[in-house]
């Protein structure tokens, strides 16, 4: 019950937030643009994301094997598929985690390796942006608004630090683990702690880690290029350089789970950051991203029905 009326509250706030949008824009003028959209680019700009996909089940698959699981990158890259389909019903990324464990769940091993391996991989992925925010205003400091990447920045860093000084040193983690273990409440200390220590594996694998982290920040780079190649499609008023500062805040941005998959927070980001440019091009450019991002998700629907014996399998 609480989860269908949280669900009713984001569609919610998706409406209200696109009536927002579309009450202050040309509607027409908008839909104009995506339909003059050069066809070529707009196949460029989608096949840039099967690079960011297999990126992103490289980085996953590489953290799966240090803690013993056997899974190809090809398998990782299905899975992958599978939970992007089922992202856009599900109300946030938590829920594309959840499909993404269950194929990966096994009776031979713990439920926290499985869980671990994602959050691993989140923070790395979030390392990754904040790496990338970093290294941005130095190249471009005369077009950045630092007022944007302050915040992001230096909350990253500091939560970051204190994350993984948790796991490497002996005595924050023994702090943590104490501190857990007075937590009795369905055994929820235990099971934190379970998770707690099984995020520690990663520290004895650096070398790993800094692949891991520069994986992120080119999973940055593609989505800058993807979004340009639609730019390229629809002959907006948008350079490359501001593409390559700004996409990063969105796709943050669009992650909040108070929306259906990103819905209005991503038009209002485009709006914002790309204020330079007419509204009704920025949101083309939004919604153009939003659809292709749908259709190459619905490559998941093949590889769901290929896989279903297995997942039944392994849960």
């Amino acid at each position: 019950m609480k989860q269908f009326i949280n669900t009713l509250i984001r569609i919610f706030l998706t409406v209200v937030i696109l009536v927002v949008i579309f009450y202050k824009i040309d509607i027409r003028s908008t839909l104009l643009v995506i339909s003059r959209s050069n066809l070529f680019y707009l196949v460029i700009s989608f096949l840039t994301l099967f690079v960011f996909s297999y990126i992103l089940a490289l980085r996953w698959q590489m953290i799966l094997k240090l803690y013993g699981f056997e899974v190809s990158v090809w398998r990782s890259f299905k899975i992958y598929m599978v939970s992007l389909f089922f992202n856009n019903f599900l109300p946030s990324t938590v829920g594309m985690d959840v499909v993404r464990g269950a194929y990966i769940a096994d009776k031979g091993k713990q439920l926290s390796d499985v869980i671990s391996s994602i959050l691993i991989e989140r923070w790395i992925g979030l390392l990754g942006i904040i790496f990338y925010v970093t290294i941005v205003p130095i190249i471009f400091f005369n077009r950045v608004q630092l007022k944007y990447f302050l915040p992001l920045s230096l909350s990253g860093i500091i939560l970051s630090a204190v994350f993984f000084t948790a796991i490497a040193n002996d005595r924050v983690f023994e702090f943590f683990f104490r501190m857990f273990s007075k937590i009795n409440v369905l055994k929820l200390g235990d099971k934190i702690n379970s998770l707690f220590t099984s995020l520690r594996l990663i520290r004895n694998h650096k070398k790993q880690l800094l692949i891991n982290l520069f994986l992120s920040f080119m999973i940055q780079v593609v989505f800058v290029f993807t979004n340009y190649f639609i730019v390229l499609s629809q002959n907006l008023n948008i350079s490359l350089i501001d593409l390559i500062i700004y996409v990063p805040f969105i796709s943050v941005i669009s992650m909040i789970p108070i929306t259906i998959n990103g819905l209005g927070l991503r038009e209002w980001s485009y709006m914002t950051f790309f204020s330079g440019t007419v509204k009704e091009e920025t949101v083309a450019l939004s919604l153009s991203f939003f659809l292709l991002q749908v259709i190459f998700s619905f490559i998941g629907i093949y590889f769901f029905l290929t896989m279903k014996k297995n997942i039944k399998e392994n849960i």
